[in-house]
């Protein structure tokens, strides 16, 4: 499944224990104040470095971003592909899938650093190429778990789906940091039953058949994820 593979890299391995300490303090300094407060100076204090090995050890404020970004999306991959791939193709797959996205959607935590960050991405003409190839992994991630056979590749017409459900999952996610208590059980049930009603064909011409032409590669041996986008290896 190497077509899958994360476009992104852990940065734990390559990171001297200096740089591993400053990525840590900027994720709580992000987590309990918001990108505004995510200053070198505040970084600094909050890992008890001098702001100076900031510079150093990323280059720029948006190599740290980057870095946090990479930091927190690549274990939350990989953990979904892994989840994915452990279960067979077609309709435990895509079960697993719908699961998996209102799994994520609770995890109050990380879309709260997600959302502090991406209005800041999409203005900073390094970083937004960085998002979009991520949300464009995301999307095959989908479409190759909403395929229905292992062994042959996700169709092009599957894709159109899984920008849906990127975009559903996202949308009730950010609801969720509105309102904790929303129960979002019943929608995402609600989901399931559209996806699936429209996968079997149920909708009429020009839905995908549960034929060869929906399967998804088969092997659980490449691309990591997650999630999303969720999804295992990387």
């Amino acid at each position: 499944m190497a077509r899958h593979e994360i476009p992104i890299e852990d940065p734990a391995p390559r990171l001297a224990p200096t740089a591993a300490r400053i990525l840590e303090a900027a994720k709580r300094v992000l987590a309990r104040d918001g990108f505004p407060a995510l200053t070198f100076a505040n970084i600094a204090a909050e890992a008890g470095e001098n702001p100076a090995l900031i510079r150093y050890h990323f280059g720029s404020k948006a190599g740290l971003i980057s870095t946090l970004i990479d930091s927190v999306m690549y274990l939350e991959s990989v953990e979904l592909i892994e989840e994915l791939a452990s279960v067979p193709p077609g309709e435990e797959r895509r079960r697993a899938l719908f699961q998996l996205h209102q799994t994520y959607a609770r995890d109050l935590r990380s879309y709260q650093m997600f959302y502090e960050v991406v209005p800041h991405i999409l203005r900073d003409e390094e970083l937004r190429p960085h998002l979009s190839a991520l949300f464009d992994w995301y999307r095959k991630l989908d479409a190759w778990a909403l395929g229905a056979q292992a062994g042959t590749d996700h169709p092009a017409k599957l894709e159109p789906l899984a920008l849906l459900t990127v975009a559903i999952a996202d949308g009730v996610a950010l609801q969720m940091q509105a309102d904790p208590g929303l129960d979002i059980g019943p929608a995402f049930e609600i989901w399931r039953q559209l996806i699936m009603s429209y996968l079997d064909g149920s909708s009429g011409a020009g839905a995908p058949g549960s034929g060869s032409d929906t399967g998804a590669p088969g092997s659980g041996s490449g691309g990591g994820a997650p999630g999303s986008g969720v999804s295992g290896d990387a």
